[in-house]
């Protein structure tokens, strides 16, 4: 302030209070813009502005639907930048309080959701964690406009709260690809299709029939992949066994019903083998089977066949010619 001849002049305020005074703004109007541009992206199907597969990915856990998602973002955002802009104009203590509830309801949801990805499915969507980066610039801007620590400090509390209390929950692994439950994979021929899914236990007889089958007469065509779903230390000692066989390279199916019979071998179990079973009951479980032996067959690259149970199985092998013959019990 300026004294001259009894009056009181206001100084003009110095430019960084200024840009402070204007940085919520910018950023909340920011993200709003880019959000809108997401929406508009997807809207008018040109994709968005997330280069990763981990968006596409979130995007199918979300409720109503991941336009829905951003279109809420955008909305958020938006009263976000007006209520900045008017709280600039007016300065009201009940208009900042009203940004202080928007901002903490916001950055809890927003912690909860990124939490969800990190601990839940374990993906990652860039969109996301940008939204949320510049959350927590708004929230210092917040804090630095409204010369307050103590909001920084509480915002910073809620979000990293609502982060780690999705750490606390056991979520239901996503459904791995079929190639990811994998442990051997035979080709009969060098044809890319049929692609066959055979998942087995070591402690199913039906599944025995059926590798016996397939021992005896060797399949003369597709890509077999084999999957198992025993879980014990000595099933798994046995699988690992199965991989250093050289049985296992020419006839694998043969190969499986000799380390059936045989006992466990003392020898550590390899991580693939732990992994393949752990995949494999995974998608089982996720894609409504409850039941060995499961042929999965991607017959073309649009067309899959899924068979359950012994004859069904063999019944199909033979039809279309993947077998010359068949064994019946």
């Amino acid at each position: 302030m300026k004294q001259k001849r009894g009056t009181i002049i206001l100084g003009a305020p110095d430019r960084g209070s200024v840009i402070i005074s204007w940085l919520p703004v910018m950023l909340s109007v920011i993200a709003a813009l880019a959000l809108s541009l997401e929406y508009w992206l997807m809207e008018t199907g040109r994709g968005g502005l997330c280069p990763t597969a981990g968006c596409a990915v979130v995007g199918t856990f979300v409720k109503f639907g991941e336009k829905v998602f951003i279109g809420l973002g955008v909305i958020f955002f938006w009263l976000l930048a007006g209520a900045f802009f008017l709280a600039r104009q007016w300065d009201k203590n009940w208009l900042w309080l009203l940004i202080a509830i928007i901002l903490t309801a916001g950055l809890a949801f927003d912690g909860g959701i990124l939490g969800f990805q990190r601990f839940g499915i374990q993906e990652t969507c860039v969109l996301c964690y940008a939204v949320g980066v510049t959350l927590l610039l708004i929230l210092l801007a917040f804090g630095a406009a409204r010369k307050s620590l103590a909001a920084v400090v509480m915002g910073l509390a809620v979000w990293t709260a609502a982060f780690a209390s999705q750490a606390m929950f056991l979520f239901p692994e996503r459904t791995p690809d079929l190639r990811e439950t994998v442990l051997v994979t035979h080709r009969a021929d060098t044809s890319t299709y049929p692609q066959l899914y055979y998942f087995f236990s070591l402690h199913c007889p039906f599944c025995t029939h059926v590798l016996a089958s397939l021992a005896t007469h060797p399949p003369v065509s597709g890509e077999w992949n084999l999957v198992p779903l025993d879980t014990q230390p000595e099933d798994q000692r046995k699988l690992t066994a199965l991989l250093d066989l050289p049985e296992t390279a020419d006839n694998p199916f043969q190969a499986i019903l000799l380390v059936e019979r045989a006992a466990a071998p003392d020898i550590a179990i390899q991580p693939k083998v732990s992994e393949a079973a752990r995949k494999g009951g995974t998608f089982l479980r996720n894609s409504g089977f409850r039941g060995v032996p499961l042929l999965i067959v991607q017959e073309t690259p649009t067309k899959r066949v899924v068979l359950q149970g012994r004859d069904p199985i063999l019944n199909y092998l033979l039809e279309k010619r993947i077998i010359p013959f068949r064994l019946f019990f």
